[in-house]
């Protein structure tokens, strides 16, 4: 399977999941590069590529705090991985 195959099949994957948490409160997003966005709020909406996440602590790498954004918007091609807390 070619690497370029895996990585659409991934990408669809990711989309139908942020899809179907769509409206969904809890929400854990990582990116590249490692960073966490914890939407304690809820996943506003995905479209256009793009995913808005609504009251949500933002964790940069390798540093042991967090700030807080009221909204946050991530390109969906970003996204390494994606959870939601119970």
């Amino acid at each position: 399977m070619s690497d370029e195959f895996v990585n659409r099949d991934f990408n669809c994957r990711l989309l139908q999941v942020l899809r179907r948490l769509e409206g969904e409160e809890g929400v854990t997003v990582r990116t590249v590069g490692q960073f966490q966005f914890n939407a304690e709020g809820r996943l506003a909406r995905v479209e256009d590529r793009l995913a808005l996440l609504t009251d949500v602590a933002v964790f940069p790498p390798g540093l042991d705090y967090s700030f807080r954004l009221s909204n946050v918007t991530i390109n969906i091609c970003a996204i390494t991985s994606i959870g939601q807390g119970c």
